[in-house]
């Protein structure tokens, strides 16, 4: 899987006002797909804490739903 050059295009700025620095597209292709495997893993973990954790009656925790929605 790759990166577009549209989303390289638009990661390009986004990385030079945080780090301040210029990268090359084969750099900013790494940051992208480590950014994308994040959020992947984010969401997964939000996922499994509102199924796991249910209080006595069987239906999810508010809080942990209220965690899962961040």
């Amino acid at each position: 899987m790759k990166l577009s050059e549209k989303h390289i295009k638009s990661l390009r700025p986004l990385l030079h006002d945080l780090c301040g620095q210029e990268f090359t597209d084969e750099q900013l292709q790494e940051a992208g797909m480590a950014i994308m495997r994040f959020v992947i893993v984010k969401a997964q973990r939000r996922r499994e804490l509102s199924i796991n954790e249910e209080n006595e009656y069987g239906q999810p925790d508010e809080r942990i739903r209220a965690i899962a929605q961040q």
